[in-house]
């Protein structure tokens, strides 16, 4: 960009909401040039759940209930916490689904956890998917990044699910420090 240069003229310049290009011009040379970066519109609200909901899931309301109360708090952490094969996946899927279904504005995030690599590459996939901005930089730490973009408040409401943590070290962490 252009430096601005008034001499010993004493003007100015003052611009509201602008969605294109500036030129100022002083004595039929241009002074100062404004492009802004055109920013991608921002993608619809979506789930990234990688599982169809499954129509024999049964029972469980009182569960799904709590989880429904709990998560309904702003800024609310939730852990499902038990031995393998009990269903926490499911009810996690069975949950983000009833919220899909009921608030169709809310965003969905589902990202694979039982190691800091997948945890990475799921990252990597959800940020590309919906465009966050910086995460094309291989080097940035794709948590913060992510983070970040969750935590700006312009993308509305949002769950977070991070399935499989089986070593809670994960969460401790750079990778998950967001």
């Amino acid at each position: 960009m252009a430096s601005v240069s008034y001499g010993d003229a004493n003007s100015g310049l003052q611009v509201g909401v602008n969605q294109g290009s500036i030129y100022v011009s002083q004595g039929g040379s241009r002074t100062c040039e404004h492009n802004p970066e055109r920013s991608e519109p921002r993608p619809e609200p979506l789930s990234t759940v990688p599982f169809p909901r499954d129509p024999d899931f049964v029972g469980r309301n009182e569960t799904l209930g709590q989880i429904h109360e709990k998560a309904s708090i702003a800024g609310s952490r939730l852990a499902l916490v038990g031995l393998g094969g009990i269903g926490k996946t499911q009810l996690a899927i069975e949950y983000c689904h009833q919220v899909r279904q009921r608030t169709a504005d809310t965003w969905i995030f589902w990202v694979h956890a039982s190691n800091a690599a997948r945890c990475e590459q799921s990252l990597r996939d959800l940020a590309d998917r919906v465009k966050i901005p910086g995460s094309q930089d291989r080097n940035a730490n794709i948590s913060q990044v992510v983070g970040h973009w969750l935590q700006d408040g312009k993308i509305g409401k949002w769950i977070l699910v991070l399935d499989n943590v089986d070593d809670d070290e994960l969460l401790r962490k750079p990778l998950a420090k967001s």
